[in-house]
Order: C-alpha cells, then structure tokens, then sequence
C-alpha cells in the first residue's frame, strides 16, 4: 500500500509540473503573440514572420501538452501505474516462471538440491526424476520426503475419476512408482557408487485435500494445479515456480502441509 501510494504522488507531482509548464509557456507565448500584433509595424517583414512561426509553433505545443495530459496521459498513466504495481506484486511473491509442467528443466533445478519434498496425487513426475534424484544423492547428503495419497481415500477417487480411470488402478500405479523409486534408492547405497551416507529417502501417506501438488526443491517451490492430461500437451497441468523464503508468502502458504507430514503413516524409509 505504500509503495502504492509513493508511485501515485510521483505521477501526480510529475503531472501538475507538466502542466503548469505548458500553461505557463502557453500563455507567455500568446502575450508575446498579442505584443507581436501591436508592434508589427515598426518590425521588419522577414523578423515577424520569423518570429511569428516560432511563437505560433510554440502556442501550439503548449495546447497539444495540454491536450495530452487532461485527455490522453490520464489514462496511459494509470494503465502504467497497474502494470508497474502487477510488477511489483510478482516480485514481491518470488514468482520465476509460469510454464506446462513437463517444460520445467527439473534437472537444472535438482542440480543443487539438499532438501526434496514432493507432495504428488500420481507418480508420474518421481517416475521422471528419479534418475536425477539418485544421481544428486550421490554428490552430497540429500533429503527426500514423497508424500502419496491414502490408498483408499476420497481424495485419491477425485484424482483417479479427472484421469479417468478406477482409483484402484490408480493407487497400483503410485505403488508401483514409489517402489521402483526405493528399490531404486536401496540398489544405489549398495552399488559401486554408493549415496552419500547423508542421503535419506523417506515415503509417507497424506490425506490432504489441497487441489494442487507441490514439489519444494530448497528455496524453490513449484505448484502444479490438479487437472487431468500430463501426457496431453494440450492439456498439460501449469507450473508455477517460486523461488523465496519459505516463511513468505505465498511459498508459506503452498508449503503449508510440511508439518503435517511428520505425524503421518510412514510407509518406507530407505
């Protein structure tokens, strides 16, 4: 609201300076036009025609300024003053793209991850990414928490009938994804090139109903709206990726549900 008010008396000062210039050298320049006509005649021809066209030129720019600050700038300045405050409303929010889902360089964003938690209704996108998420445990102590829906719960119902499909179907699919990602996970501290001994990846059970899923990478939040269709280009879910504190707003409001995983069913931890 301050920074509101700061940007609307910086266009209302440079406003009324506009203004009082133009009618300051408007009417200067019609004295002078007036004071022009009473002396003609004792003015050579080519010294008033001079000065004739340079004073009419300037009466004209004082009544086009005129013009344009009471009927033209009024409403640019005020499309300005929303564009300017959008501006800065995003800023503020952290927000660093808006794109489809699978347009997201996940990889680059996983590069330097320490922290991952990933709040899904499929398991499509840590079907993805889990390549990348082994690979980044290997280099340097790294937390992962996956959070699924309660097999069985209404929630995991809602998403199953956008995809249209059973939710049990569903459910065996998610399964199967978290599986593979922990077996994954168990195969890699035993093979040559064994995780970090830091690395930790925890599965829990959530029952949140929040119409949205949310991946946290560190500092970086990415929201994805609940809307059937991943593999539909044309219908492919929208990102949203913000990247700030995680007590401002609104990443505190999408990441929310953090605490709550805590006391939840734990299904596996590798």
């Amino acid at each position: 609201m301050g920074e509101s008010t700061l940007m609307d008396k910086a266009f209302a000062a440079t406003r009324r300076s506009v203004l009082t210039l133009a009618v300051i050298g408007g009417v200067l320049t019609l004295a002078a036009l007036v004071l022009l006509e009473l002396f003609r005649d004792n003015l050579w021809p080519w010294l008033y025609a001079a000065a004739t066209n340079v004073l009419g030129v300037l009466f004209g720019l004082a009544v086009v300024s005129l013009i344009w600050e009471f009927f033209v700038r009024r409403d640019h300045s005020t499309d300005l003053r929303h564009y300017l405050r959008l501006g800065s409303s995003i800023a503020k929010s952290g927000l660093q793209d808006v794109s489809p889902r699978s347009k997201l360089d996940w990889q680059h964003l996983l590069a330097s991850a320490n922290d991952i938690t990933v709040l899904t209704y499929n398991g499509d996108w840590l079907d993805r990414n889990a390549y990348v998420i082994r690979d980044v445990a290997r280099e340097r102590p790294l937390s992962v928490t996956i959070a699924v829906p309660v097999n069985g719960g209404a929630y995991l119902a809602r998403e199953a009938e956008l995809r249209g499909v059973t939710a049990e179907r569903l459910a065996d699919n998610i399964g199967d994804v978290v599986a593979r990602a922990a077996r994954l996970w168990r195969d890699a501290k035993q093979g040559s090139e064994q995780l970090h001994r830091g690395s930790k990846l925890s599965v829990v059970e959530h029952d949140l109903d929040l119409g949205y899923e949310v991946v946290t990478i560190d500092r970086t939040t990415i929201v994805t709206l609940a809307a059937p269709g991943d593999s539909d280009e044309l219908r492919d879910r929208v990102a949203f990726v913000y990247n700030q504190s995680p007590e401002e707003y609104p990443t505190n409001f999408f990441t929310a549900y953090k605490p709550l995983l805590a006391g939840m069913n734990r299904l596996d931890e590798v």
